[in-house]
């Protein structure tokens, strides 16, 4: 028995220090070692008492991976893992863009590159036809990332 719950305790260590070594190499061998368990008590013990030994095993499994879920996500430990940043916003908008004028450096099919008056050379897309380069263009949308030009028809 004293194999079987050395198997247990180190299975249960290798599949802690999954979080700190991953790759899954410490979990697989921490499963392994469970199923190692299983196997001895299966090939050194009569059949009510394997039964039972093998159903403990799988119960204390899920007794720490409930166990495991419940504490972890709460944990210091985990919070090293969370990102602290704002999700969803980018802070990259120039809404200042909208309107201004500038020339296609390529040609726009329905993305390329285009100078501003300001001289800023921005990534755009267009609304949707192509542009040749040297098109006067005119910015109509800024949204994060995407600028979005249309061909100036004012000259």
């Amino acid at each position: 028995m004293s194999i079987i719950l050395t198997l247990l305790v180190v299975g249960s260590l290798l599949l802690l220090t999954e979080i700190f070594l991953p790759g899954m190499i410490a979990g697989m061998l921490g499963g392994l070692c469970y199923l190692a368990a299983i196997a001895y008590g299966y090939q050194h013990y009569d059949d009510p008492t394997q039964h039972y030994i093998a159903f403990g095993i799988v119960v204390l499994g899920g007794i720490e991976f409930f166990a495991w879920m419940a504490w972890f996500p709460k944990s210091k430990v985990a919070q090293r893992f969370v990102s602290k940043s704002t999700i969803g916003d980018i802070g990259n908008q120039h809404t200042e863009w909208i309107g201004q004028k500038g020339i296609a450096l390529s040609d726009l099919r329905p993305s390329g590159a285009v100078r501003l008056a300001s001289g800023t050379k921005v990534d755009v897309v267009t609304e949707g036809g192509m542009i040749d380069q040297d098109t006067p263009v005119k910015v109509v949308d800024v949204e994060g990332l995407r600028v979005v030009v249309r061909k100036d028809e004012d000259l």
